[in-house]
């Protein structure tokens, strides 16, 4: 291998090293909800980057609204002791899980590098929101859970919330534990524009980065779109066959070019066709046995975010894996 090689090779695994920072994780709870899986693996991120942890919930009394101005009660009082005993539980959960994940040698640690943080708000995903965007966080880990199609529509999740909102990247937990061997697909989207020519980037690094420290096997995927035409109709203009291999390897061709000096991809990498990424890639994530999903997110909001919804928005409740979504 020539010397130049070799330092495009140490130039893009430079790269690498920083495009998936998890040093600072915020680790949504909510108390409303009877799992936390996010704890746990969040836990078993710490360990693995030596993070500091914030666990974070948002909790409101509803009495506070009804309380009378002649009231005795006093609305601070019980706002006061609302705050302090979810702090106390969010204690109790991590003092149980630094004992589990990094046993009594590195517990007083572990313990020493977590703070909390209870939001007094009306709102779940406005309290968060609002401390995600005020501080500095290189990861949210958050529990996912299933939504129907009309709480998706009229009633925003706090996951879509966290997505347009915020510009953190996110770790949608959906499982407990973290199997054991695991493999990791990174989807990218080839789009000639320079923010999803970025995303791409740091998705193929981060995959890479993350499969390595996990010892799991690393992947890149592409879903390519058959067009929506009427080939019967204009079939004079083009053969079918040939157009299907010219736009596949157009997509292959630019695949390759973001996987260049990544030995771990050699043989890694999935390009295929399918209308619709939020049908094609879920199959594929059960096709291939994958358990973490890599992918990006450009962020849109407004009337038409809330009625077609980004691509990792609506492929997140198709999936049985993690999704780790990239901003």
């Amino acid at each position: 291998m020539s010397q130049k090689t070799e330092q495009q090779k140490g130039k893009r695994r430079s790269a690498s090293s920083t495009a998936f920072n998890a040093r600072d994780l915020l680790v949504v709870v909510d108390f409303r909800q009877e799992s936390h899986y996010a704890l746990p693996r969040a836990f078993d991120l710490a360990k693995k980057f030596g993070s500091k942890l914030t666990l974070a919930t948002c909790v409101y009394q509803n009495i506070v609204d009804i309380i009378p101005a002649t009231s005795s009660l006093d609305w601070e009082a019980i706002r006061d002791e609302a705050l302090a005993h979810y702090e106390n539980e969010l204690r109790k959960l991590a003092t149980e899980l630094c004992q589990q994940t990094f046993g009594s040698e590195m517990f007083e640690r572990c313990l020493a590098n977590i703070h909390y943080e209870v939001r007094w708000d009306k709102s779940f995903h406005h309290g968060l929101v609002e401390l995600i965007n005020n501080q500095h966080f290189d990861l949210i880990v958050k529990t996912a859970h299933h939504h129907n199609t009309l709480q998706k529509l009229f009633f925003t999740p706090t996951d879509w919330h966290l997505l347009r909102e915020t510009k953190t990247n996110i770790l949608f937990v959906k499982k407990g534990a973290w199997p054991s061997s695991t493999s990791i697909m990174g989807a990218i989207n080839i789009e000639a524009d320079d923010q999803h020519q970025k995303l791409n980037q740091e998705i193929v690094e981060t995959t890479v980065k993350l499969a390595s420290l996990c010892q799991s096997e690393a992947k890149i995927l592409n879903v390519f779109p058959w067009p929506a035409i009427d080939l019967d109709k204009f079939k004079y203009l083009f053969d079918k066959k040939d157009q299907f291999l010219d736009i596949k390897n157009q997509h292959k061709n630019a695949v390759e070019s973001y996987v260049k000096g990544y030995p771990e991809l050699a043989g890694n990498v999935i390009i295929a066709e399918g209308l619709e990424p939020e049908e094609t890639i879920p199959e594929l994530i059960k096709s291939t046995y994958s358990d973490l999903l890599v992918m990006g997110c450009v962020g849109r909001s407004g009337v038409s975010g809330a009625v077609i919804g980004n691509t990792a928005e609506k492929i997140l409740d198709k999936l049985d894996c993690e999704v780790l979504v990239l901003q």
